[in-house]
């Protein structure tokens, strides 16, 4: 919509939908896209979607933020997603003048942690350089750069021309995410010797006296990489995975191979990760990882008690587990990866099969279940092989198709399509009962949300009363029927926040893995 039509659907002045549009493109909530009409060109604004669903994770954001990057690490992040974008320079002087200088250090030892973090940070890709053309709209950026290649044509573009040049473009795209160099990122040279070296004009620096070190430019933006933050839970819970059906040690192998083949990830839905070798997987493995200890033929025989020994068995076992996830690298020795997309789809098996479980009971999950294995199946077949009597199971099969778990197809036998000359087959469709399901988690933190709304607003007389300023200096001016009920609703809010967490991460798995 153009602001015009904005300020007329929202009732507010111009200058406040333009003021409000600034703030919401400054917080990568809303894009934009230009269109020429006539004599002027016309400018249309658009939201951001799945930068606002982002949003809901901003709890586990900051929490991996300060368990990959210690606390500096979460305090870069909490600024970068209170201002939506930052260059480094001001993201420094935010932290020190919201947070100041830590008991014993300098301001320059803050901003030499700071800057050191956040080039880390930069490096790992959690942290992407925001480019303009990333407040244009998807389509209008597509649309531009179709322009451009088909400009460069003598004549107008074919079919197969066109399609060439959208397949150029994704490539492009696809390259330019996944490649080795980072945007905002340069390389410089640093002398890494106390030397008075500039004393001497006749000496020369040699390759002992500097090194490489990367540096994050100055006038570039950055912003919060939520894809980045999303493939590396999306590693964790894969070895979780196999921690439960193996033991530690078979998780810490499987992490491993997720984290050197991490940097070539681009987003949650490639089918495999890049390959990885045997050795160079022996070399990254955690030093507290015990190989010997965990294998019982390696604990019986002295033969086999060499770490590189236990690590093959270890693969082997991966390998030949039932899942089939961990598997050799397009039949090569000593070459493993991790089928992402397979993963993915048992991840979110098990938690439809949990929410099934939850909300009816097992014998639905037992019919479900049934149904994935053999495909479709009658109402009578599936009270054969369930062993329960046809009233009971066609029950659950409409509660289930109700809920949008199951899906029923009609195959009639002629063409009159009567009733009683008709096959209903039921099946259940993965993807329509992941996004099912997802529906109702949204409405499930809706509920949440209002319910905190409605807990804060039952308390507004108290909540107006903490926000005075000499209540915030003085707490002893509340009484301690206040104290307690303001005790109550901190507790409350901190449950509910909890809630929504653990739904959004419900979410997480099933729309994003």
């Amino acid at each position: 919509m153009p602001v015009h039509m904005i300020a007329k659907f929202t009732e507010l002045t111009t200058r406040q939908v333009r003021e409000s549009l600034v703030v919401l493109i400054q917080q990568n909530l809303a894009v934009y896209a230009e269109t020429q009409e006539k004599t002027r060109i016309m400018t249309y604004y658009e939201v951001n979607r799945v930068e606002i669903l982002h949003r809901a994770m901003i709890p586990k954001v900051l929490f991996s933020s300060q368990e990959w990057f210690e606390r500096e690490g979460a305090v870069v992040a909490q600024s970068i997603l209170t201002h939506g974008k930052l260059t480094i320079t001001d993201c420094i002087e935010d932290i020190l003048k919201s947070t100041g200088t830590a008991a014993g250090r300098s301001a320059t030892q803050r901003t030499m942690a700071i800057k050191k973090v956040f080039t880390k940070m930069v490096k790992e890709k959690c942290l992407i350089a925001v480019r303009p053309a990333d407040s244009l709209t998807a389509a209008d950026r597509d649309m531009v750069e179709e322009k451009r290649e088909t400009d460069k044509l003598a004549m107008p573009p074919t079919a197969a021309q066109k399609a060439e040049i959208r397949r150029t473009i994704e490539s492009k795209r696809a390259g330019l995410e996944g490649g080795n160099q980072i945007m905002g990122l340069k390389r410089t040279l640093d002398t890494v010797d106390d030397d008075d070296w500039e004393m001497d004009k006749r000496r020369k620096l040699t390759t002992s006296d500097v090194q490489i070190v990367d540096e994050v430019e100055e006038d570039v933006y950055f912003k919060i990489n939520f894809e980045r933050y999303t493939i590396r839970w999306r590693n964790a819970k894969i070895a979780e995975m196999f921690e439960s059906r193996l033991n530690l040690t078979a998780k810490k192998i499987v992490e491993t191979i997720l984290k050197l083949a991490e940097d070539r990830m681009i987003n949650c839905k490639e089918e495999h990760s890049s390959a990885v070798n045997v050795m160079m997987l022996f070399n990254r493995l955690p030093s507290d990882v015990n190989m010997v200890g965990t294998l019982e033929d390696a604990r019986d025989s002295p033969v086999n008690s060499e770490a590189g020994e236990c690590l093959d068995k270890y693969m082997d076992l991966l390998e030949e587990d039932r899942l089939e996830i961990v598997r050799k690298f397009q039949g090569r020795s000593g070459q493993y990866t991790v089928l992402l997309q397979k993963a993915a789809k048992v991840m979110r098996k098990k938690l439809i099969q949990d929410v099934v479980t939850s909300r009816f009971g097992l014998p639905y999950v037992r019919i479900m279940n049934m149904l994935l294995e053999k495909g479709k199946l009658e109402e009578k077949m599936i009270s054969k092989f369930s062993m329960m009597p046809v009233k009971d199971v066609r029950e659950k099969l409409t509660t289930l198709c109700t809920f949008g778990v199951l899906n029923l197809q009609e195959v009639p036998k002629t063409q009159e399509r009567a009733p009683s000359r008709t096959f209903y087959l039921w099946e259940v469709v993965e993807d329509r009962a992941a996004m099912t399901i997802v529906d109702r988690l949204y409405q499930t933190m809706a509920n949440l949300r209002q319910r905190r709304f409605v807990e804060r607003s039952k308390r507004a007389v108290l909540l107006a009363k903490t926000e005075r300023t000499d209540v915030k200096e003085n707490a002893a001016l509340l009484n301690d029927a206040e104290t307690r009920e303001l005790d109550t609703l901190n507790a409350v809010l901190e449950k509910l926040e909890i809630q929504e967490l653990r739904v959004a991460e419900m979410v997480l798995v099933l729309r994003d893995f």
